[in-house]
């Protein structure tokens, strides 16, 4: 692994992120603790936004990918948009004074009060994921007296090629209105007084280590925009959602330029640059920008493994558990202790809770081990599994760390709880 992709450097005898050394950060913050590099969030978000945006086209942030409120100030103050899944997201969006006309929402479960307070709000666009959430949003922004505006979530039955959890595209999941039953949503919501269609929004799933899906899927648009006219439905904006991976494990995702250049390429060739563009964008932007630190408890070595079990686990990373997923982990040991092949394990009572299996370390008792690529889908995907709380997150700015959310304490969990 090549450190200096991912702002590891080793000075001095001591491990770095961004010249601040892990060690220190440890003994500052305590462990576990998730680190985010502030410079290389603005790098990777800075460089889609040179390729892409202009005066009608944007980049839009998936909060679901680290909803941190620093990072979603960041990378407003950037100029980024957001793509909502939640009333709670809209909310964390609000608090950074994020413009409603930069927010959209997904999501296939919205609830009426979150229709509600997203048409009061202004939004810029509720995309509506089914007929009978169409019809809902109708029936509210009728009763408000207020032009509701929606986009139509099409689902294109694209395969990503990535985990069958986060392929979205496909017919067989639970998102979008498929091929065969869309134009009935279009045509009801153009015909609708309190319905604005403003577009069409698609998503085609998360972690793609290629650029064909995201082109199969602009020449699928370009084909039911064409039929949409056919029909008398004119539109103005397309949302193009489907996250672009990021290189865990030298899997040779495409680069944010190879995938922006491509994605301008597609579009001029489709004759879609007429329109308002959004590109959602999550974990290429914070993905290898995020670390979790975790300190080894114990070195348990028997005749069939040896376990490095460390204070991180499932609660605080839970892609190794449901996805199967690979995160490099890199130990700091200065010492030259042995190398062993070990499973590194965390303290949940559970078999999968792990952080990676069959790994070379040279590692002892009370080092610190830097897991790689957290920034996405890690922090804002922790739980209390166990009563176990949450962790400290960490940015690293001008090369200062600052504390941007205090470890959880177990009264915090037993504060909201009623004993009867």
């Amino acid at each position: 692994m090549q450190l200096n992709i991912m702002n590891i450097n080793h000075k001095n005898g001591s491990y770095q992120i961004d010249e601040v050394s892990v060690t220190d950060i440890a003994d500052k913050f305590g462990t576990p603790c998730f680190i985010y590099s502030a410079n290389s969030i603005s790098q990777s978000f800075n460089e889609i936004k040179d390729i892409f945006c202009n005066e009608k086209n944007s980049v839009y942030y998936s909060v679901k990918a680290n909803s941190s409120l620093s990072i979603l100030k960041l990378l407003s103050d950037l100029g980024a948009g957001f793509d909502i899944v939640s009333i709670g997201e809209l909310d964390r969006v609000i608090k950074v004074g994020v413009d409603p006309q930069k927010i959209v929402y997904s999501g296939v479960g919205k609830s009426e009060s979150d229709i509600k307070k997203s048409i009061e709000l202004g939004i810029r666009c509720i995309n509506v994921e089914s007929y009978a959430e169409l019809e809902r949003i109708n029936k509210i922004a009728s009763h408000l007296k207020i032009k509701a505006p929606v986009a139509i979530r099409v689902n294109p039955n694209i395969d990503p090629g990535s985990h069958e959890y986060i392929s979205t595209g496909l017919e067989s999941t639970k998102f979008g209105i498929n091929l065969k039953n869309m134009m009935s949503a279009f045509l009801y919501a153009n015909e609708q007084e309190f319905i604005d269609l403003k577009g069409i929004d698609y998503h085609i799933g998360s972690q793609i280590e290629t650029i064909e899906p995201f082109i199969e899927a602009i020449i699928s648009v370009a084909k039911i925009i064409k039929e949409l006219e056919k029909n008398n439905i004119c539109i103005e904006l397309i949302d193009m959602g489907g996250g672009l991976g990021i290189d865990y494990l030298n899997n040779n995702a495409p680069s944010i330029k190879q995938f922006g250049e491509a994605i301008n390429t597609a579009i001029r060739d489709n004759n879609l640059d007429k329109y308002n563009l959004i590109l959602e964008l999550g974990r290429c932007l914070v993905g290898n920008a995020g670390y979790l630190i975790t300190k080894v408890e114990y070195i348990k070595k028997d005749s069939e493994k040896n376990y490095v079990i460390v204070d991180a686990g499932m609660d605080n990373l839970i892609r190794p558990a449901l996805y199967d997923a690979w995160h490099n982990i890199i130990s700091t040991n200065n010492n030259k202790a042995e190398e062993i092949l070990c499973d590194v394990v965390g303290p949940v009572c559970e078999c999968a809770d792990f952080i990676g299996k069959e790994r070379n370390l040279a590692v002892a008792q009370d080092d610190i081990l830097i897991v790689t690529s957290c920034g996405a889908y890690a922090a804002s995907m922790a739980s209390n599994y166990n009563s176990r709380v949450k962790s400290a997150e960490v940015i690293i700015k001008n090369n200062k760390a600052t504390l941007i959310s205090r470890r959880e304490e177990i009264e915090d969990l037993l504060s909201r709880e009623i004993i009867i």
